[in-house]
């Protein structure tokens, strides 16, 4: 399966781990970075599956520490694959940031 980052995932893994460099250091940064991106290649391999977003069809979210990843699967034309369309932290506004 092929595994695709949309622009804004881009943007919140980078914000993810400049608060948590400032926070708590850069081992802990990358390290949890790291989770983010292991749990991305394994639901993209199928060794890990999503649960249904309610609020938006079509969507699954996986839970990583205190964010979740939202993603799609997408077509079979070029191949199975998915699109992790955000990470957001659990206490965000999901329809507000999706």
């Amino acid at each position: 399966m092929t595994l695709t980052f949309s622009p804004a995932t881009v943007a919140d893994i980078g914000a993810i781990w400049d608060y948590t460099a400032e926070t708590w250091g850069v081992v802990q940064a990358d390290r949890y970075v790291d989770d983010i991106h292991s749990a991305c290649i394994a639901l993209a391999g199928g060794e890990r599956t999503g649960r249904r977003v309610d609020v938006l069809e079509g969507y699954l979210k996986y839970p990583v520490g205190r964010h979740l990843i939202f993603f799609r699967q997408v077509g079979r034309q070029v191949g199975p694959g998915i699109v992790i369309i955000r990470v957001l932290h659990q206490s965000m506004d999901v329809e507000r940031h999706l």
